[in-house]
């Protein structure tokens, strides 16, 4: 990474801590950890994916969104519009913090819920959160672009997040065969779920599961990135103005 998207990062860190996003996050993951722990031990790898899937595809969106939208009552992008940053900076910081703060608290949750977790497991936890987180970050960065406010985020974000809880009815077994590809696969809530279930139990996905999640998510987030990048290049042109 160069010089400015580092201090970009490092901005971001020290926002995130001044502004309670970690301890907001150690308390939410201590909650999860509680409820894992309550769990009988053969309660199904379904129910703790849902656990993960909540943490970097809905918190994840959300920090985001509220971290914006406290930098443009701060006037930060007024002077990120002056600096040498770039949009593609901006964009890319958020994602590695946010990411990384996603991948710490799921991972937390992955040794609550399978001490000691086999390395293999971890690992494909890591590559799955990477992948979800990456690509919740992007949504709340377009979500949060044409709102005004933090009812206007919600409002809009909202029923997206509706349509990414569809696919749970696919994820516990009430849709099931052709039935929930024809209704769920172009849906990236069905996708994150099959990559967080493969992490848990590959044994429980098919190879097309794996194959389609994989590629469902990387085409997803190279083409948010993309318009994410238009987007807050035409704010940052707008602001300098």
């Amino acid at each position: 990474m160069n010089a400015i998207l580092w201090r970009l990062v490092g901005w971001d860190v020290q926002l995130q801590a001044r502004e309670n996003i970690y301890a907001f996050t150690a308390m939410t993951t201590l909650a999860f950890a509680i409820f894992l722990s309550l769990l009988p031990p053969d309660a199904p790898p379904t129910v703790f994916t849902l656990v993960l899937f909540f943490d970097p595809a809905i918190v994840g969106a959300s920090f985001v969104g509220s971290i914006v939208l406290m930098e443009r009552s701060q006037n930060t992008l007024s002077a990120l519009s002056v600096s040498p940053a770039s949009a593609r900076h901006y964009i890319i910081a958020k994602i590695i913090t946010l990411t990384l703060l996603a991948i710490v608290g799921s991972l937390f949750l992955v040794a609550v819920a399978y001490w000691v977790p086999p390395i293999d497991m971890i690992l494909r936890f890591t590559i799955a959160l990477v992948f979800t987180g990456a690509v919740g970050v992007l949504g709340g960065l377009l979500i949060v672009a044409g709102a005004n406010s933090m009812n206007h985020f919600i409002a809009r974000a909202m029923p997206i997040t509706i349509i990414l809880f569809l696919p749970l009815l696919s994820h516990f077994g009430a849709v099931t065969g052709v039935w929930q590809w024809l209704l769920f696969a172009i849906n990236p809530g069905h996708a994150m779920l099959r990559m967080m279930l493969w992490a848990a139990d590959p044994t429980a996905v098919t190879l097309a599961d794996i194959v389609y999640a994989f590629a469902y998510l990387a085409v997803a987030g190279v083409l948010l990135f993309r318009w994410a990048v238009g987007v807050y290049s035409s704010e940052l042109s707008r602001v300098e103005e």
